[in-house]
């Protein structure tokens, strides 16, 4: 064998293990953001689709104190099986599939990646996962909305599988996609995420030494912050994909009919604010997890590759 052929040979078994690695370092670190980020998550939800008309909640923290009172506690955990089910896919591919565009781009290159190599390899990272994430959302944001009058009025979704079903017989697998453009365009933000927390990761990387000796108190610093940077960069699609996708397609007529078309009747009925609605909900939400999931990611990526270095 050349070494030529060998050198190959050896770059891709050295690529295809860290991808590995990086999935399975995704999975833990999206299961620890899941369980910290998700009473937020119900509150924004909860505020993002009430209407002007139909307004129950006077804010984050009324809608909060609202949802334990009159739900219990297990409220706010409300839809969560959904994207528990398919937090190991999901977040197992985000970091996978961030990982291979990086090699992609790179060559082989053992030179650090630059900035824009990590902004494109996020942009395709959002792209890809939007496929995966958008049905789950769908089910986890109508399980999210479900009141004491839905459960009264027995139109009420007894878990993800069931909202799974009930929407597919209303409109096959199109209805279970419903909101895939705007969750295409929210989760673009995955480029600003991973250029955020480079940045943010040398800002705390102690003189002479390099970003993989960022302390922990450091990545939970740059992960938190980085997930306030992603989700402001594209909140209004989040508003738009949330309405969309709580709009109930087997209930009559759907009120929307793409993304332009809902955020012109929101924009003409309550202003520009309501794109906007839910968005301190969101900052408190995601620092906690995107701290949590950055901190486990690479926490984990480190014990991975201990036996490697060793």
């Amino acid at each position: 064998m050349s070494t030529a052929s060998y050198e190959n040979e050896q770059l891709q078994f050295t690529t295809t293990t860290f991808a590995w690695k990086s999935f399975l370092a995704g999975t833990f670190g999206g299961c620890a953001g899941l369980i910290v980020g998700h009473p937020l998550d119900t509150v924004k939800v909860r505020l993002q689709t009430q209407t002007k008309a139909h307004s129950v909640y006077r804010g984050t923290a009324h809608c909060f104190t609202s949802i334990v009172k009159y739900e219990g506690v297990r409220g706010l955990f409300k839809g969560m099986s959904s994207p528990m089910a398919g937090v190991a896919l999901v977040n197992a591919l985000a970091f996978g599939v961030y990982e291979s565009a990086l090699n992609f781009q790179m060559h082989g290159s053992e030179a650090d990646a630059t900035l824009k190599q990590m902004f494109v390899a996020g942009i395709v990272t959002g792209t890809v996962n939007s496929f995966v994430s958008c049905p789950m959302e769908l089910a986890k944001i109508r399980l999210q909305n479900q009141g004491p009058e839905q459960l009264k009025s027995g139109n009420y979704y007894k878990g993800p599988m069931d909202c799974f079903l009930k929407t597919y017989r209303a409109g096959g697998i199109a209805a279970c996609y419903r909101g895939l453009w705007p969750t295409i365009l929210r989760e673009l933000s995955f480029g600003p995420y991973f250029v955020s927390y480079e940045i943010l990761c040398r800002m705390v990387t102690p003189p002479g030494k390099t970003t993989a000796d960022v302390s922990g108190l450091g990545l939970i610093v740059a992960g938190g912050f980085a997930g306030i940077c992603a989700w402001v960069s594209t909140y209004p699609f989040d508003v738009v994909k949330t309405k969309i996708q709580a709009d109930l397609v087997g209930s009559g007529q759907p009120r929307y009919r793409g993304v332009i078309d809902c955020m012109v009747k929101c924009y003409r009925e309550e202003g520009i604010s309501i794109l906007f609605r839910g968005m301190n909900a969101t900052i408190l939400r995601a620092f906690p997890l995107n701290a949590a999931t950055f901190f486990i990611y690479t926490q984990s990526m480190r014990m991975l590759n201990s036996d490697q270095d060793a």
